[in-house]
């Protein structure tokens, strides 16, 4: 294994986490909206016959791996409760005494259906890592071997509160290797390292605007008017109590060389395609399902995404803040929509508001009463369609206990449906994690964002991959749906 490319060893008490993380270990929501604590959880898979999957006994030494590598990693949170929330640590187990088996469990298989697959994820995401009775770290790795014609997956789970999407993806750095045996690198992108210094080197006067901006922004958030109630989010828009339901639907496969080129056609940022597709699909779905919102306001119509912004940093950590983007729903053409997505990122991109955010979540927040905090998040993402996030993943393929990964994906559980795109080995794998009895035929988005790309890439003069197209062309269940 890789031990000395993992994450270096801290025998010290883990430090105090941020507000960030005790919100998650006390509980993110009111009581009364009964939200199980999210989780994040990686599926890797493998191809071909179950050999080709990695066994309890091979995934053995990993465990033991990352116990040694962090007190989050082998240890369990401790804190006293209050009506403010508490200072705490993650108190350290006994690492001999964690048998590295208990943190594995496998499920067996026989599904030639990658559908049928991701119906047994769906119900082993929902398995929570907290029970006392459990009494391990908040997380573990469950193997589905299967021995039928579809992929097996394992599924590296942890509990948000460990760490956020970013510094979980690090820590799997630690644990996979390149084709070579070579250690795999940091895949984060410099770009994202180094944001903020291409943000302070705007002038002084600018930046104490951007300032100013940033921190009203980040003030009225739970005063913004709450999304329209389109034909996508009558049902989940400031639902209480939570229904508990979420299922995943799996996008195909997006070649990474297609993207960049509608990036480039289009002169814009690779997130910008990827978000400018999602309000395509959704303008669709909407146009589809007849939605009285969409006829009425047009372009002017609220609909909005909780985009998770991330601060990336070399140790598990819950750097990351939910700032609200406007998808642009009611634009008539991708040129538009592209503009759209265009404008709004880059002003994120180049201000303060993010900060001001992060910075206001982790000082502002804390001395607040408990039941405030909890019930001030609820309203922000209560008020919100979808969260986003893009996250950067291995450029080339990469092995797990020595087998060869042939797709990674990543399905997080939040309190509203959740769209994550992951790019491995020159593909973006993309996740919807919904509620399919509140959002009626949400498992027409995936054809549906085909389709949306498929319109902007047309728009730019990008020629279509023919497994793009394919994707695009699965009529049947759109045609259904729109036949009910």
């Amino acid at each position: 294994m890789n031990d000395h490319q993992g994450l270096e060893k801290d025998n010290k008490k883990s430090r105090r986490p941020s507000f960030t993380t005790q919100l998650m270990v006390q509980g993110t929501f009111p009581p009364s909206v009964n939200f199980q604590p999210p989780t994040i959880n990686a599926l890797i898979s493998f191809e071909g016959s179950q050999e080709n999957c990695p066994t309890e006994g091979d995934l053995v030494p990993v465990v033991e791996q990352l116990c040694r590598h962090h007190p989050r990693l082998s240890g369990i949170p401790t804190s006293g409760y209050s009506s403010r929330f508490s200072n705490f640590h993650f108190e350290p187990c006994d690492i001999n005494s964690i048998d590295p088996k208990d943190m594995i469990r496998t499920v067996e298989l026989d599904c030639d259906s990658l559908n049928d697959v991701i119906a047994t994820v769906d119900e082993e995401v929902n398995v929570c890592l907290r029970h006392e009775e459990r009494n391990l770290p908040w997380w573990e790795f469950v193997i589905l071997s299967n021995k039928g014609k579809a992929e097996s997956i394992v599924i590296f789970r942890a509990d948000h509160a460990i760490g956020d999407g970013l510094s979980l993806g690090k820590v799997c750095t630690s644990i996979l290797t390149n084709s070579d045996g070579s250690p795999v690198k940091d895949f984060v992108p410099e770009g994202m390292k180094s944001n903020k210094d291409s943000v302070l080197r705007q002038s002084k006067l600018v930046l104490a605007w951007k300032l100013l901006c940033g921190i009203g922004k980040t003030i009225i958030l739970p005063l913004l008017w709450r999304d329209h109630k389109t034909a996508y989010g009558k049902n989940t828009l400031g639902r209480l109590p939570d229904s508990g339901n979420r299922k995943a639907f799996i996008f195909d496969p997006i070649p990474l060389p297609f993207l960049k080129e509608i990036k480039n056609a289009a002169e814009c940022s690779l997130n910008d395609v990827l978000v400018a597709a999602l309000s395509q699909a959704m303008n669709d779905y909407c146009t589809r399902r007849d939605c009285p919102m969409l006829k009425k306001h047009g372009d002017k119509i609220r609909c909005k995404a909780m985009l998770l912004v991330g601060f990336p940093s070399g140790e598990l950590h819950n750097g990351w803040c939910p700032v609200p983007l406007d998808l642009g729903v009611g634009m008539k053409g991708p040129r538009d929509r592209i503009a759209h997505a265009h404008r709004t990122t880059s002003d994120l991109k180049s201000g303060l508001y993010p900060y001001c955010t992060m910075a206001l979540q982790n000082i502002i927040m804390p001395i607040l009463p408990s039941f405030l905090t909890r019930l001030i998040i609820h309203e922000c993402f209560g008020k919100f369609h979808i969260s986003f996030s893009n996250v950067p993943g291995p450029a080339a393929e990469v092995k797990l206990a020595g087998k060869k990964v042939s797709c990674c994906r990543v399905y997080v559980r939040h309190i509203t449906s959740n769209f994550l795109a992951l790019s491995y080995n020159n593909k973006v794998n993309i996740v919807l994690t919904a509620d399919d009895e509140a959002i009626s035929h949400v498992h027409l988005m995936p054809t549906l964002y085909m389709k949306g790309l498929v319109k902007i890439a047309s728009e730019f003069g990008v020629a279509v991959p023919e497994d793009v197209q394919a994707a695009a062309d699965k009529e049947d269940n759109v045609t259904n749906a729109d036949q009910n």
